[in-house]
């Protein structure tokens, strides 16, 4: 069967000389593994500047029910990047992205259109905002935490001001671990997630918060064994 849908970028790798091997999320099929022939050659049709971080894609295939290799019939930029890859803190951000959306997705092989359209949505908000926050990504992390399901519970209070990762809510508890927030990021986390406005936290909350949310997300997904581009972030972002 022919699928005609859209796709993003998740993985390029360079297979031999000529080719790659692209893992895309498509909206239609979820995660599809596709070989690109002749990609390096300055004629190919779908050349390696296609298949380019979480690039947004228009491309046409042959379902396949196996787990082999399949091809892209037809593909074009759907939405084409001009400022990111211009502008130092978005190229971060994206890349930071890309291999967060990698290794969440990497066994995504039901499609999820709901998930597909808010990463979509937010690729779209990052190439045209004219300036980014500091917290933009720390925003999205929340933000797909909540449209993957597993939100904590909303139990902030005076008495209960401390965010526990391991039992998703706030407690009156606190132990110096990574697996407890401080006051101050428990609750810069409660407001994101109640999506009230806020004065942006120091960049030490920032980064404590945006720990936090990683191993959150480790939490549901044991392939997440750590992010390597966050060290990047913490020096682009003051």
């Amino acid at each position: 069967m022919i699928i005609s849908t859209q796709g993003i970028v998740l993985q390029s790798i360079k297979y031999s000389e000529h080719s790659l091997i692209v893992k895309i999320f498509t909206r239609k099929s979820g995660v599809v593994s596709f070989i690109i022939k002749n990609a390096f050659s300055k004629k190919s049709k779908q050349p390696v500047s296609f298949f380019a971080p979480l690039m947004i894609l228009d491309i046409i295939y042959n379902e396949t029910y196996t787990e082999k290799l399949t091809f892209l019939k037809e593909v074009n930029i759907a939405h084409p990047f001009h400022a990111i890859p211009i502008d130092v803190k978005k190229n971060s951000l994206l890349l930071f992205e890309q291999e967060l959306l990698m290794k969440l997705l990497y066994h995504a092989n039901a499609p999820d259109e709901e998930l597909f359209d808010f990463i979509i949505t937010h690729l779209l908000e990052l190439e045209t905002k004219p300036e980014v926050t500091p917290d933009f990504h720390i925003v999205f992390l929340v933000q797909l935490i909540q449209q993957l399901g597993y939100a904590p519970e909303l139990n902030f209070s005076l008495d209960t001001p401390y965010f526990s990762i391991e039992d998703s809510n706030f407690g009156s508890c606190f132990f110096e671990t990574p697996y407890f927030l401080s006051k101050e990021a428990s609750f810069y986390l409660f407001t994101l997630l109640k999506n009230k406005n806020y004065i942006l936290p120091d960049k030490k909350t920032r980064m404590e918060l945006l720990h936090g949310l990683i191993f959150y997300l480790m939490k549901y997904h044991k392939q997440i064994k750590k992010i390597e581009s966050v060290a990047i972030l913490t020096e682009i972002l003051k």
